[in-house]
């Protein structure tokens, strides 16, 4: 007794003076150690509620460890489906009470890390700080002691387990029929939850405050319920697994997974027992069909494992459009429907392209059109489809559209501008894919694409020529082949004065009909003709108006200049003469004379 005395005199001299780390009398102290402390505490002169709580964790620290029986009795032989049920579910018991004594220790040792801080510090209180830390040490063996019969409960049954499924004979109809029943009566149970949910949001309405406390209390007693019934379907589940083993059915993967997915998301949120859950069923795999079908089933089971942990990863948001999330995924799956949409729009056109090879039927600017068009709209889909993938609504986009109208009008006044422009062109068909336009006296060509924002006019000299659809709309344009490929081409000449002109008339006429051009037109309503047009200063002008069919149409200059030469020849082979510009100067004499001032020399 005196040497307890002395060491609690010594350990109060030390604590309140010197005192800087984990007092050792205090963690390893019996029971008479606390006691005699108990008696000598009041003396202190610390505050009374520091006493009495020194005194309680005296007092806590002299009671006996609490025996907790946790261990499992496994003396009968397990040799029915229900007790090799009930066995799973308490290797699920044991599991779940494992991961809390863990979290306990990992808690506890969070609060010993502080309270040596404290210590080293040499903080007020210390007697009391120590207290703690030994309360906090004893809680943790006694924990740490337990955490140990858990371990070799979890081992035990699982050798149980194992052994008695060799021998044990399971009833699938049962089994199947309890699983249906279980699946029903949560179906049941999540109509009745979200009928709660509805009562008690009527209730916070009308501000029924003791009402809605009411109906949260039945809401968290009804989830107990789904949880107790989520693992006795976890049990059942266990039951087909087990059957399935023994039969060596192809379903193992299967209901192993399912098994792991109801685990995971219903039983073990936190994903703290799953991977043990799992563990087990490997095991059971491994012992009862081999290494090499268990080697499988776990290859399987990792790739699905990194599958799963790879959508995660690209299911997390990346931003906000509106407040709906973007995701790496609906990224990647939107790029994937675009390429897609490219795709099948560029097999399209190739179709149409070879559809219209083989049916002669179908003119160029028609094949164009038609790939165009169901190109566009293709791409429109893929962009509607793309919206739909991203979760955006389109009536939020239409809001901002709206909220935008004002700068798209006058910003993108001249695109959407031409884009109507094409839209009309490809409908209304002024202007065809061949024609051959003019719009103005420098730019001639066909037209060898339309597009939704320009065509494209490719010259007699090669040279493409970008054209907005806008300028089509809004000027004149001369199209050479809207409805045919005849052209009246009018050819001026002259001749001097003196010559007769129905001699010109009638040798022109002769010579444009025996010539050899074969593009010539000529039908009662569109014939050749010669007409007089005037008399010029240096000649009297005459016009041919001649009728070309066929493609020399469109070369018109190539055209105008075979007339000329056989005008020229012509004339020139009647010895009628081509005048040129020529003017008389006509010098009149003068009645008036000039008088001549001479001027007189001065010596005179």
């Amino acid at each position: 007794m005196i040497k307890v005395l002395i060491l609690v005199f010594l350990f109060l001299y030390t604590t309140e003076l010197f005192s800087a780390d984990v007092n050792a009398s205090i963690v390893e102290g019996e029971r008479g150690f606390y006691k005699t402390l108990l008696k000598t505490i009041s003396k202190n002169s610390a505050s009374q509620s520091e006493v009495n709580l020194e005194k309680t964790l005296l007092q806590k620290l002299m009671q006996e460890e609490s025996k907790c029986d946790l261990k499992v009795d496994l003396s009968q032989y397990v040799d029915t489906q229900e007790a090799y049920r009930k066995l799973f579910l308490s290797y699920i018991s044991n599991l779940e009470t494992l991961k809390n004594l863990q979290k306990k220790i990992e808690a506890n040792q969070a609060k010993r890390d502080t309270l040596l801080e404290q210590i080293h510090a040499q903080q007020k209180a210390l007697l009391t700080t120590q207290l703690f830390y030994a309360f906090y040490l004893k809680k943790e063996k006694e924990e740490r002691a337990q955490l140990q019969t858990i371990e070799k409960n979890l081992i035990d049954i699982q050798n149980v387990l194992i052994d008695s499924l060799k021998k044990i004979t399971f009833d699938e109809k049962k089994i199947s029929k309890h699983l249906q029943m279980i699946d029903s009566s949560l179906a049941d149970l999540d109509s009745s939850i979200e009928q709660l949910k509805i009562k008690k949001e009527r209730y916070f309405l009308l501000e029924k405050t003791s009402l809605i406390e009411a109906v949260k209390d039945k809401i968290a007693k009804k989830f107990q319920q789904k949880q107790k019934l989520y693992k006795q379907k976890l049990s059942y589940l266990f039951l087909k697994f087990t059957l399935e083993i023994q039969e060596h059915s192809d379903k193992i993967m299967m209901t192993h997974q399912t098994i792991i997915l109801l685990v995971k998301e219903d039983i073990d949120k936190g994903y703290l027992i799953a991977k043990d859950v799992e563990s087990l069923l490997l095991t059971i795999e491994q012992e009862l069909l081999g290494s090499i079908e268990t080697f499988k089933e776990q290859g399987m089971q990792e790739l699905q494992r990194e599958l799963e942990t790879f959508l995660q990863i690209i299911q997390k948001p990346l931003f906000v459009i509106n407040k709906t999330p973007i995701s790496t995924l609906k990224l990647l799956l939107s790029l994937v429907i675009f390429i897609v949409g490219f795709f099948i729009g560029t097999l399209y056109k190739k179709y149409i392209a070879k559809l219209a090879n083989k049916n002669k039927s179908i003119s160029t600017g028609s094949h164009i059109l038609l790939a165009n068009m169901g190109y566009y709209t293709i791409f429109l889909i893929t962009f509607f489809i793309v919206l739909k993938v991203l979760g955006i609504d389109l009536s939020s986009i239409a809001l901002v559209a709206g909220a935008l109208s004002v700068g798209i009008g006058f910003g993108l006044q001249n695109v959407i501008s031409n884009f109507v422009s094409g839209i009309i062109l490809m409908v209304e068909r002024s202007v065809k894919i061949g024609d051959y336009i003019e719009l103005d006296n420098d730019l001639r060509g066909h037209v060898v694409d339309i597009k939704m924002r320009s065509i494209t006019v490719n010259t007699n000299s090669n040279i493409d020529i970008i054209v907005p659809n806008q300028d089509l709309i809004q000027n004149r344009v001369i199209n050479w082949t809207m409805n045919d490929k005849i052209r009246r081409f009018e050819i001026p000449f002259g001749v001097a004065y003196g010559t007769q002109p129905q001699k010109v008339i009638s040798i022109i006429l002769e010579a444009v009909q025996t010539s050899a051009f074969q593009d010539l037109y000529n039908t009662p309503e569109k014939h050749t003709r010669v007409i007089m047009t005037g008399m010029g200063n240096s000649s009297v002008d005459f016009e041919l108006f001649v009728w070309i069919k066929g493609k020399e149409i469109l070369f018109p200059k190539r055209t105008t200049s075979r007339f000329l030469v056989l005008i020229y020849n012509t004339l020139y082979e009647h010895g009628i003469e081509i005048p040129f510009p020529q003017q008389d100067l006509h010098i009149r004499s003068s009645d008036i004379d000039l008088p001549i001032i001479l001027k007189k020399d001065e010596n005179d």
